[in-house]
């Protein structure tokens, strides 16, 4: 009877182990697809307002790019988050993204933060970091608008010191859950359950 308990207790704790893990993986797998679709929106942004410059300048570009960047993470399938996301240009030069309840595009008080975007120029890269993750992929904006959209997120950058380049990517794996899955696998062999008669 003693053996029944030790087995159930050994599946309880390794199911909670690998639950862990694979909410640290989702988590990491949506920072990615948050910077394939910031890359994808910022070929798309400079595409569809080329031809159409003069509604643009220094004072809406982010603006007018969180709109489309908004717009194409909400459209993707499968969905990204479980609702509607907003993206806000912050004093700092990122973008942040939320979780925009009644999809009016306006953070309100009870909306929680998903992510922050920004453009580290230095290393000619996007960072995502959302609670203590940081993820990085490469980029390559070429053109006017692009030049316009990265120039007014440096210059706010540089007004506030805010430096993307210190962020450093985590691993998919983070140590804490590396920790916990170690934990739980001593707990399960550390003899503390007797086997019986």
């Amino acid at each position: 009877m003693n053996i029944k308990i030790l087995s159930l207790t050994t599946i309880i704790v390794g199911a909670f182990a690998l639950t862990a893990c694979d909410q640290k993986k989702s988590a990491t797998a949506d920072l990615d697809r948050i910077l394939g679709v910031a890359s994808d929106s910022m070929v798309s942004f400079e595409n569809k307002n080329s031809s159409s410059m003069e509604s643009l300048n220094q004072g809406n570009v982010m603006e007018k790019f969180s709109s489309t960047y908004a717009s194409e993470l909400n459209a993707r399938v499968p969905p990204i988050h479980s609702g509607p996301i907003g993206v806000k240009p912050q004093s700092d030069g990122s973008l942040a993204g939320f979780d925009d309840k009644n999809n009016n595009g306006i953070k309100d008080a009870d909306e929680k933060d998903l992510f922050k975007l920004e453009v580290d120029t230095e290393n000619n890269r996007l960072v995502a970091s959302n609670e203590g993750e940081v993820r990085e992929s490469g980029f390559s904006g070429s053109g006017l608008i692009m030049g316009m959209l990265l120039g007014n997120m440096l210059s706010r950058q540089r007004a506030t010191g805010a430096n993307p380049a210190a962020k450093r990517s985590t691993p998919k794996r983070s140590a804490a859950t590396k920790s916990a899955f170690g934990s739980a696998k001593s707990r399960v062999g550390s003899g503390s359950h007797s086997s019986g008669k």
